[in-house]
């Protein structure tokens, strides 16, 4: 099946998510969305595919949606809510990396060989694609909630401040993470590609994420003053 079907069906499981979390959950349903996102991403950071043979790491809704959950927050519940956002976006990372890497390094049975090597070899030799993600999404999220609340407050509109965050923070969000991740292993002129196909695909999704935004300020908060 062709990546870029693929990369949406991942999009659109991602931002449903998301916003279905938001809706049955309120404000907990996007920490929890947090945790899911956070498993998932550093499982998918660790794969690449070849987008016009440029080889591009994996992850891209669930990195991006992540950002935008934090822009929802921004949006509803003010800055004050990402610190809590991004503590626990950490201690999920930390948890599940080590619990990943402990496993992997356990001695194998003899059972299903060769499925218990694929899982030991999936997370041996990607230490510096986890810390360029855990380095990049933080800074990403709470650049990008800096600069949302920035834009709302001169001028409360949603479209304005997600658009415009969405395309700075992606911005220095995919330079720190492909130099960090892939400094020295990339030729330069592959580093850049990588970038800038990384980062128009994300941006596109990033602002492809004004919607649930939108849907999430607009509806759900109204449906949930309603009933309370």
């Amino acid at each position: 099946m062709n990546n870029v079907l693929l990369i949406i069906i991942e999009l659109i499981i991602c931002y449903g998510s998301l916003v279905l979390l938001r809706r049955i959950l309120n404000t907990e349903g996007i920490y929890i969305y947090a945790i899911i996102a956070t498993i998932a991403s550093i499982l998918m950071t660790t794969k690449t595919i070849a987008i016009m043979n440029i080889n591009i790491p994996l992850g891209f809704a669930s990195i991006t949606s992540l950002i935008i959950g934090g822009n929802i927050l921004t949006q509803t519940k003010g800055k004050e809510a990402i610190r809590k956002y991004i503590l626990i976006i950490i201690t999920s990372f930390i948890i599940s990396t080590i619990v990943y890497y402990l496993s992997s390094i356990m001695v194998n049975s003899q059972y299903a060989i060769n499925s218990n090597i694929a899982y030991s070899n999936l997370f041996n030799g990607h230490i510096r694609e986890y810390i360029a993600l855990l380095v990049s999404l933080i800074i990403a999220i709470w650049m990008n909630s800096k600069i949302y609340y920035l834009l709302k407050r001169i001028r409360n509109k949603i479209i304005i401040s997600n658009i415009f965050s969405i395309i700075i923070t992606e911005f220095v969000e995919n330079i720190i993470y492909v130099l960090l991740a892939y400094l020295y292993e990339f030729t330069v002129i592959e580093i850049a590609l990588c970038i800038v196909f990384r980062y128009m695909l994300k941006t596109i999704i990033g602002i492809i994420g004004t919607y649930p935004i939108y849907i999430v300020t607009k509806f759900i908060d109204k449906e949930v003053d309603y009933e309370n």
